[in-house]
């Protein structure tokens, strides 16, 4: 059943009845479950999550994890938020990026209130897109015409909203700012303004649907484009210590993704090793020593990058508890707790991998399919191994190549 905004509100304001942000994440991943893992294998094989799977996924409430309370959100508690993304990750792995993804965009806060406004005003809507190549805005009256062709739209085929990122230009060349630098906008359209193109043919996280997005000469107005800078919050609605976390709590997000895929993978084969006996051999998988090692390491890798997380994350609330913006200093553990747990999930599904043998291979058995999406997701920019030199460099006096950790 489809249930009209004033429905879904009303849901949202019972979950936030609840004294525990813990138990509104177990309400609502026992709620989409069932969904979910009843269309994983067509959103596999669509390249897409079903229809019905993101029905169930909105009308929980799950694209509102970050959204502020003041416009029918959540606000949850990132600890809180990272854990449930996992667990949304355990049961399909395109489910929880997708979810993971749209709630960050949503949280973004660099925008007037009459923007927000308007961005949120469909309960059942939610954003997608991301900021790679940059596209051309050419400024106009109260506003830019915006061209563009951006990769990664994940969940783009269902949002309502995407996101881009544009040059500003005068007579098609880019304007330098007084950095020297190109000036560049982040900029948010209507999804009915653009065109999606099926470029989303990959190794791993197939069924996130992340083709790309293309606009050409769309008018966006002053109040949806952002200069990016510094981050500073324009609407009171954003002024909560998860909105002064910033950018920093993208790679623990992508990372939360890579945990839930790995303890899936591990789930499956602890029940498989207590059933498989190795072809020629007579000693099952769970009486060698060898798997009872490896499973033993397996979870303590998963545990260890979950838990990294945690720490990170409560060190950096504390410190904008008092209202100050996170700075890199602070920030630096969120980036490195995230490269650190897409590496410990990685090592973690490779682990089961070569413990399950030839049934790993199998198309009928997901062994496969958490290889190939561990590894995928372990590509995003803002948590791969790279982040560790970016991180490096700080460490040693030196100035980031990421641009994204001086806003």
């Amino acid at each position: 059943m489809r249930l009209s905004n004033g429905k879904i509100l009303k849901r949202r304001a019972e979950m936030r009845t609840e004294n525990s942000p813990e138990r509104i994440a177990e309400k609502m991943v026992a709620e989409v479950e069932p969904v979910l893992r009843k269309y994983a294998a067509q959103a596999e094989a669509e390249r897409r999550l079903a229809p019905e799977a993101i029905n169930a996924i909105v009308e929980t409430g799950l694209m509102r994890t970050w959204t502020p309370r003041a416009y029918g959100g959540l606000e949850m508690h990132p600890v809180s938020a990272f854990k449930m993304f996992e667990a949304i990750a355990r049961i399909d792995s395109a489910a929880g990026w997708i979810v993971a993804n749209s709630s960050t965009i949503a949280s973004f806060s660099w925008f007037p209130v009459e923007a927000n406004k308007e961005m949120r005003a469909d309960l059942r809507g939610f954003p997608a897109g991301s900021w790679f190549p940059p596209g051309t805005a050419e400024p106009v009256e109260g506003g830019y015409r915006v061209s563009g062709q951006w990769s990664f739209g994940s969940g783009c085929n269902y949002a309502n909203w995407l996101t881009g990122q544009a040059l500003v230009t005068e007579n098609g060349v880019p304007k330098i700012g007084p950095d020297g630098k190109p000036i560049a906008l982040i900029v948010f359209f209507r999804a009915s303004e653009a065109t999606i193109i099926d470029t989303w043919h990959t190794l791993g996280m197939r069924g996130t649907g992340s083709n790309d997005v293309r606009i050409e000469q769309v008018f966006i107005p002053d109040r949806r484009c952002w200069t990016i800078a510094p981050l500073t919050v324009t609407d009171p609605a954003f002024s909560g210590p998860l909105y002064r976390l910033g950018l920093w709590i993208a790679g623990p997000l992508n990372a939360s993704v890579a945990l839930g895929i790995a303890r899936a993978a591990l789930d499956d084969f602890i029940e498989l090793a207590k059933k498989k006996t190795p072809s020629y051999t007579q000693t099952g998988l769970a009486d060698r020593p060898a798997i009872q090692e490896r499973v033993a390491r397996a979870q303590a890798l998963i545990d260890a990058g979950s838990s990294y997380i945690e720490t990170a994350t409560r060190a950096a609330l504390d410190f904008v508890l008092d209202g100050r913006k996170i700075d890199i200093e602070h920030g630096s553990g969120l980036a490195l707790a995230g490269s650190f747990a897409h590496d410990a999930a990685c090592e973690a599904v490779d682990l089961v991998h070569a413990c399950a043998g030839t049934t790993a291979i199998r198309q009928e058995y997901r062994f496969q399919q958490y290889f190939r999406d561990v590894h995928t997701v372990s590509q995003h920019a803002f948590s791969c191994w790279n982040r560790f030199e970016s991180i490096g460099k700080l460490m040693l006096g030196r100035e980031s190549d990421w641009a994204f950790y001086y806003l």
